[in-house]
């Protein structure tokens, strides 16, 4: 699918694109000269493309160039701020984003979803409309919450899903827990563009997409690499130690001492070089 407009900035490249419904998306691109391979991030719950910096530095050390997104409702793409009416728009989303790095990329694209992208990563493998995709990357997939969330909120989000789908919670993020960098967690605090919102319909999406992800795991045939850290005080490593037993096509590397963001912690560059390593297979 063709952009609607690209600009160059620095060494990035923003541009959008239109999702099947035709909500405007907007994404950043990371070139790497002579890349013979190329990620198309899909990210986590209220943050952004931009938010990958790091990650696609670190991989153009490898040769490898980097596009992410930016969900609807997130960055600078269009949607109401923390919400999806169905599940399926993020997976459509994500469809036509993978296409269109595929129309503009040399070699292989492999598509990579952290935390709640991760579980969209996960749907849209599933759904089979990937048909290009070899194989696909995780990191810190959002299947298990360790956060604590409040009873009377799961429960309410239960009920207004339908009665007031559109009604917006606090996510409970608490920035400190998605690095141990203090100045990624002072830049995340900061950022315009990270927001906390989350809709009880999204979160009621949530819940039954990341249950039947695990549900129907051993039904994934493409490999799939999944990176976490034992230390995430955000979403319980558990659920990637529970999705790698179910699916056999998985590889799963879990990093002692890393927080939620493992491409935005201490000790980074060992992330980065064991992503290298797996693709190199």
């Amino acid at each position: 699918m063709a952009p609607d407009t690209t600009a160059v900035t620095g060494e990035a490249r923003e541009g959008t694109i239109r999702s099947a419904d035709g909500t405007r998306l907007s994404y950043r691109a990371w070139p790497a000269a002579g890349a013979r391979l190329t990620f198309a991030v899909v990210h986590g719950l209220g943050e952004h493309a931009g938010r990958y910096d790091r990650f696609a530095r670190g991989m153009a050390a490898h040769g490898m160039a980097t596009f992410a997104l930016d969900l609807r409702g997130h960055g600078h793409s269009e949607g109401r701020r923390g919400h999806v009416d169905e599940w399926t728009q993020w997976v459509e989303d994500t469809i036509a984003f993978v296409a269109h790095v595929e129309g503009e990329a040399g070699g292989e694209v492999v598509p990579l979803g952290h935390s709640f992208g991760g579980v969209v990563m996960l749907s849209t493998v599933r759904s089979g409309k990937l048909r290009q995709t070899k194989r696909f990357v995780l990191s810190s997939p959002a299947l298990k919450l360790r956060v604590n969330v409040p009873a009377w909120k799961a429960t309410l989000a239960g009920v207004t899903s339908r009665l007031a789908p559109r009604l917006t919670l606090d996510n409970e993020v608490d920035p400190a827990t998605v690095s141990r960098i203090p100045e990624v967690v002072a830049a995340y605090r900061t950022d315009p563009l990270v927001h906390s919102k989350i809709s009880s319909r999204l979160y009621a999406e949530w819940a039954s997409a990341a249950a039947d992800n695990l549900e129907h795991a051993g039904e994934i045939r493409l490999p799939f690499l999944v990176v976490a850290g034992d230390a995430d005080r955000l979403i319980d490593p558990a659920g990637s130690e529970e999705l790698h037993r179910r699916a056999p096509t998985s590889e799963l590397r879990m990093f002692t001492g890393r927080y939620h963001e493992p491409f935005n912690d201490i000790g980074s560059d060992e992330v980065f070089s064991a992503i290298a390593e797996w693709l190199s297979k």
